[in-house]
């Protein structure tokens, strides 16, 4: 059962290391850890795990809890909850950290953690993993993707252990683009705005309403402007974290090719949540910009659908080489008790070896953390080549800010996107969003 967080009890037991006060996005959150990680006995806990995972992926995900809570020797009961969508954990954490109830572990995005530790609500998870007792050897560490845990660091802090990881990524009509001419995916924007011309003046053949036929289907997701910008070089912020980038010639050419394709009809913004699948599946839009964790929907929609040929790609680009926007939530380790911090470590340390790895990913389609995962999933990468096209761009991955503040400057970023394809004024509307995304750097 989960219990409530009581700060006075938690004090007599924990050491405060207070590393620095917060401030800038460069400041590192105050942080609370075990006084001696080694003394704690996590026998008998029970863990409270908040997640956002439904359908397939919940099953899989709860077939992993139950294994663990079967096999660990140490009597630890894990209970796994939908906590709503990532939105909505975020508000509850939020709440639970000023008074209420928080789980042992949750579902958190980079700039989710961090709000969390700066609330001392997240533990940093460096004495759990450097523990000779409870933590992981270093050809373990090693063998974790070094981007991927880089993402949940804070000034040689460790909020989070990255389970899995996704792509940005370009899917397409394969049997379309064939009747168009085309004999592979587009590499560059220009080829990518010629094809979508043509979509809008061929329909696909399977496509059973010849008179809606488009090219793409463009979100307003701040996601898919980031995947835009960083294919052209572009950056979302400084390297450093100060600044935010947002009036770049990057993002104005992103969203001027999108606006020059909206205005001639060969693509549309998306009216409904997952509009653009839909209408993929279905064989009315070409090109659709999509997380690689939606591949085994997309297939599921398309064998309800026209059953063509498809495959994905990396985004057009550029830069020499492709740019993909990789991202993920990672699992954050709440403040609680000693037992229960230990036991809720030991169960993210199990949750991320190779083997529940292996189980995760075929489960979810998503990217294992662990590198030797690989060598567990060649007969899954053979079944699922679009899975091994994706694995393959790893190694080009780039990714969006992780300051505090991000999450309300994402949602600026679709007002802004909005407030372009509708008509208003670029300059006006990427200057007011540069202006209010850097006040954010202010305000947390």
């Amino acid at each position: 059962m989960m219990r409530t967080l009581q700060r006075i009890s938690w004090l007599r037991v924990m050491a405060l290391a207070v590393l620095c006060a917060c401030g800038s996005s460069t400041d590192a959150p105050e942080s609370v850890v075990v006084a001696d990680v080694e003394l704690v006995d996590p026998q008998g806990q029970q863990v409270v795990f908040w997640y956002q995972h439904t359908r397939q992926r919940e099953e899989g995900l709860q077939e992993l809890i139950g294994r663990f809570n079967e096999t660990n020797p140490y009597g630890i009961e894990v209970r796994g909850e939908y906590a709503g969508d990532y939105g909505d954990i975020y508000n509850k954490m939020m709440v639970g950290l000023q008074g209420g109830e928080v789980p042992d572990l949750v579902v958190a995005y980079q700039n989710q953690a961090r709000a969390y530790a700066e609330a001392d609500g997240a533990v940093d998870l460096l004495p759990y993993m450097n523990s000779k007792k409870w933590g992981l050897s270093e050809v373990e560490r090693d063998d974790y993707v070094h981007a991927f845990m880089q993402q949940d660091q804070i000034n040689g802090q460790q909020f989070g252990l990255p389970p899995n990881r996704s792509i940005e990524i370009l899917y397409y009509n394969q049997d379309w683009l064939q009747e168009l001419g085309a004999q592979a995916p587009p590499t560059t924007w220009a080829e990518f705005s010629t094809l979508c011309r043509l979509a809008r003046d061929q329909p696909f053949s399977g496509n059973d309403d010849p008179a809606r036929s488009l090219g793409f289907i463009y979100e307003e997701d701040a996601s898919r402007l980031a995947s835009m910008v960083f294919s052209r070089g572009g950056d979302f912020m400084t390297s450093d974290g100060a600044a935010y980038t947002l009036d770049t010639q990057e993002t104005r050419a992103s969203l001027s090719l999108m606006k020059q394709l909206i205005t001639d009809g060969s693509a549309e913004m998306m009216g409904e949540p997952y509009g653009d699948q839909t209408e993929f599946a279905a064989g009315r839009c070409l090109f659709i910009l999509r997380s690689s964790s939606g591949l085994q929907y997309v297939q599921s929609a398309i064998d309800d659908g026209p059953g063509f040929s498809w495959s994905v790609s990396a985004p057009p680009h550029t830069t020499t080489q492709p740019v993909v926007n990789f991202y993920g939530a990672s699992v954050s380790l709440c403040a609680t008790t000693p037992q229960r911090q230990l036991a809720a470590w030991l169960f993210l340390k199990w949750f991320t070896e190779p083997p529940q790895q292996a189980h995760w990913v075929q489960a979810s389609n998503y990217f294992p953390a662990r590198k030797s995962t690989a060598d567990l999933l060649a007969d899954y990468i053979e079944d699922n080549p679009r899975y091994g096209i994706v694995y393959d761009l790893l190694e080009y991955g780039k990714s969006e800010p992780s300051v505090t503040g991000y999450e309300p400057v994402r949602r600026l970023v679709s007002q802004a996107v909005i407030k372009v394809m509708q008509g208003g004024d670029m300059d006006a509307s990427l200057a007011q969003l540069q202006l209010e995304a850097s006040a954010t750097l202010e305000q947390y």
